[in-house]
Order: structure tokens, then sequence, then C-alpha cells
């Protein structure tokens, strides 16, 4: 998935960020894969992601959303979308996939030596590797590297620079903690890949170093 591509940060903060999706494909394993999906998400849930989405629901665990109603939601087609903040809760999942071995394609999107390590430790081997090469064009438009470690965790855009900075602004009043403050920003999310536990710790770094005026 290429929108989970461009996330930015240092590799210290990258290694606790690993997106999952669970993607039914047309004309390979589309058709009555409904009860299989519902199962690898099943193994999602035991491994402990920290956020979580379903093309069906459209909202992420920080919308109100229950893990039973993504369950649910499933029905035939159904993609969903999730991100773990450490390598051994994407290792246990990917394990539980190959065990459950439903057929379903599966892709994992982090650092790539790591990603490469854990396939290899479990004994997969995967068939397609998608890099990034960085962003080009108008780069002078874009809101600085310290910013963008939050917005590019979601992969649509959906976290507004404007809005870091407004929660920024807010933890530095002392008016929500940072972990609060980290779920403001998963909440937009509109692909359930936005690492709060990740977003908490840059907070926790960046905001005393921040000075955010009022506009």
């Amino acid at each position: 998935m290429t929108h989970s591509l461009h996330r930015e940060g240092t590799i210290d903060s990258l290694e606790r960020d690993y997106a999952l999706f669970i993607y039914p494909a047309r004309g390979f394993n589309y058709k009555g894969c409904a009860p299989k999906v519902r199962r690898l998400v099943e193994i999602v849930y035991q491994a402990g992601p920290v956020n979580m989405i379903a093309t069906t629901l459209r909202h992420n665990l920080y919308s109100g959303v229950r893990p039973e109603e993504v369950l649910d939601s499933i029905k035939e087609g159904s993609r969903v979308f999730s991100v773990f903040n450490n390598r051994e809760g994407i290792k246990e999942a990917l394990k539980g996939f190959k065990a459950a071995d439903e057929g379903i394609s599966i892709v994992v999107s982090g650092l790539i030596d790591r990603v490469r390590e854990i396939a290899l430790e479990i004994g997969l081997d995967p068939h397609t590797i998608n890099i990034s090469l960085g962003v080009h064009g108008g780069t002078d438009r874009l809101p600085p590297p310290d910013i963008r470690q939050f917005t590019t965790m979601c992969g649509h855009g959906m976290v507004s620079p404007l809005l870091v900075r407004d929660v920024i602004r807010r933890i530095n009043s002392g008016k929500i903690s940072s972990w609060d403050g980290s779920l403001v920003l998963a909440k937009p999310c509109a692909c359930g890949i936005y690492n709060p536990h990740r977003s908490a710790e840059l907070l926790e770094e960046l905001t005393p170093l921040y000075t955010v005026a009022r506009r």
C-alpha cells in the first residue's frame, strides 16, 4: 500500500511503527473471503494493534468504534488496516497468519530491514516490495520535518499540520496531556494506521521545543 510508504522520522522512532493490511484481491481471493478476513482480524486483535480500521466502517478505533463492531462489519471484500507499535506485535500477527493459511493478501509496511528480518525469522518470503522514492515537486510548501512525522502517519493526509500545532500549543499550556493530544491527532485518520503511541512519544520530545503562537 503506497500510502503507508511516506512515514517520516528517525530510525529509532520508526522502529516502533509497523502498518499491516489485510487485503482480499478481486480475481484471486475476493469471493467468499469474509470468514477468512474475520479470522485474520481476530489474530490481529490477539497480537495487540494500536489502531485499526475496516473499510466497511471508515472510522478508526479512536473515533468511537469498538473492536467487536469491526468484526461484525466484515463482509465480502472488506479490507482491514492496522498498525503496531512494536516488533513483537507485528511478528506475532504474521506468525498467526502463516499458521491460519487463509490465502488472503497481506501487506506489511515499516523499515525494510526490520520487515525483512521478521519475515526471515518466521519463514515468509515476500513476493513484492515497494520502496518510496521520496517526495518531489513543490516541497517548499510542505510543513517542516518535525510536523511531517505526525502528518505522514495518516496515509490520506487527514491529520492537518495546523491540528498538530494546535495540539502542541494545548499541551504547552497544560490543557491536555501528550497522550490525550495524540488521540486528538489519531481521530481524523481515514486509513486506521495513525500510531498514537509513537505520536505521544513525539509530542513528549517536541512540545518543550516549540512555541506556537495563536493566530
